[in-house]
């Protein structure tokens, strides 16, 4: 069987598991992996600790297990497709990859034959996250000297990554979530 490896990136708040959930739940026996489910425990090591906010760094590549996350993705392409499928006279399969950060992890970003980035401005970007619950919870001042600065340093990365940047399609997060779906379902189909 084959597979057809979406990914949906985009800062915080953009869309992306919104988007990926309902491309999931309309695409018949598709797989949907979430990057969020990565992150490593307060305790690890390898968080990188803001003094200044007393705070770790969630905003970056060291805070999640990547090398776990594209082992399981891995181990999922390559299992028997009656393992996972339940139409096997499909031709291929959709796996959907979302999160913040899956095209600053070359593996991951290689995998993904559709790229789609969710953008929106560092206004709308900041009242979303302030109506989110996260645990731990953001420190004050924790958006605007972390989690913005980061993703401008990671979507600079990509940009100037031009084999990488010219693969993505990148997507206005102010239109509705269905206009969102419809861009992405019509490449597909």
């Amino acid at each position: 069987m084959k597979w057809l490896v979406i990914g949906i990136s985009g800062p915080t708040c953009s869309g992306k598991t919104s988007l990926a959930k309902k491309l999931h739940d309309n695409i018949q026996d598709s797989i949907l992996m979430s990057q969020d489910t990565y992150f490593l425990s307060e305790d690890n090591p390898k968080h990188s600790f803001i003094s200044e906010l007393n705070h770790f760094n969630w905003e970056i590549l060291s805070s999640l297990d990547m090398s776990k996350m594209y082992s399981d993705i891995i181990n999922i392409i390559q299992s028997a497709p009656d393992a996972y499928s339940v139409d096997l006279n499909r031709k291929f399969r959709c796996f959907i990859i979302e999160g913040f950060l899956i095209y600053n992890y070359k593996p991951i970003a290689q995998l993904c034959k559709q790229k789609y980035f969710i953008e929106i401005s560092k206004e709308t970007c900041s009242n979303r996250r302030k109506t989110r619950v996260y645990n731990p919870p953001d420190v004050p001042e924790y958006f605007n000297k972390i989690v913005w600065p980061e993703y401008l340093k990671h979507k600079s990365e990509i940009i100037l990554d031009t084999n990488l940047y010219k693969t993505i399609t990148f997507l206005d997060g102010n239109k509705s979530l269905n206009e969102l779906y419809d861009v992405i379902k019509h490449e597909i189909e």
